[in-house]
């Protein structure tokens, strides 16, 4: 199901459009119980690294009554998409010695000199006590293959996971990274500020 008037109030709390749909009956939507929520927001601009797309889901979500009322959640997660483009205008903008290519087997990291290839270095994405490391598979330096992978080992400089959030999986596709990120369910009072509130719970700290 989905509610126009649902999109406009989480919009709001959000200050972003948003999308919104879930499971179930229009009876206990009345009563404020939502079976497998979810919500998308497409091209979100963040201080650090513009995303794709982030798409919010849980394994339901209720609006209990009171003064005030509270948002409860169960099981949430978190998906964030970051393209080729975005991230090509990331690393040029971070001065970062090296540019990154989102393949379907992972990332892979290029080093040039003058138009001519140094090292090109497959790595795959982790998160290590909530930094993002890229850890190497395979290298090629001047086109030949090197061993040189296990020497290669770099955090990426991007805000951290929050407390509350741990990755679940990360998908590679070409020209395409999404993260998996899961939360411990919570409730949040709805008031102003609930915007800010859930960023901090459900995504990295990339600040607005």
């Amino acid at each position: 199901m989905r509610s126009d008037l649902l999109d406009r109030l989480i919009s709001s709390a959000l200050e972003r459009p948003v999308r919104v749909s879930w499971q179930g009956g229009a009876a206990d939507s009345l009563r404020g119980r939502f079976r497998s929520p979810s919500f998308e927001v497409q091209g979100v601009a963040t201080a650090w690294l513009p995303l794709e797309r982030i798409e919010a889901r849980a394994r339901s979500a209720r609006l209990l009554p009171g003064l005030p009322a509270r948002l409860a959640v169960e099981a949430p997660e978190v998906s964030i998409t970051v393209g080729q483009g975005d991230l090509d205008r990331w690393v040029g903008g971070a001065g970062l010695p090296f540019r990154l290519r989102l393949a379907e087997s992972g990332l892979v990291v290029r080093t040039a000199l003058a138009g001519v290839e140094l090292s090109e270095i497959e790595t795959t994405l982790e998160v290590v006590r909530g930094w993002f490391l890229l850890r190497p598979r395979r290298a090629r330096v001047l086109g030949i293959p090197s061993a040189a992978a296990s020497w290669f080992r770099t955090y990426l400089p991007l805000p951290p996971l929050s407390p509350e959030a741990r990755l679940m999986g990360i998908d590679h596709t070409l020209g395409a990274l999404t993260l998996h990120i899961g939360v411990d369910g919570f409730e949040e009072e709805l008031t102003p500020g609930l915007g800010g509130r859930l960023r901090r719970r459900l995504l990295p700290r990339f600040g607005s």
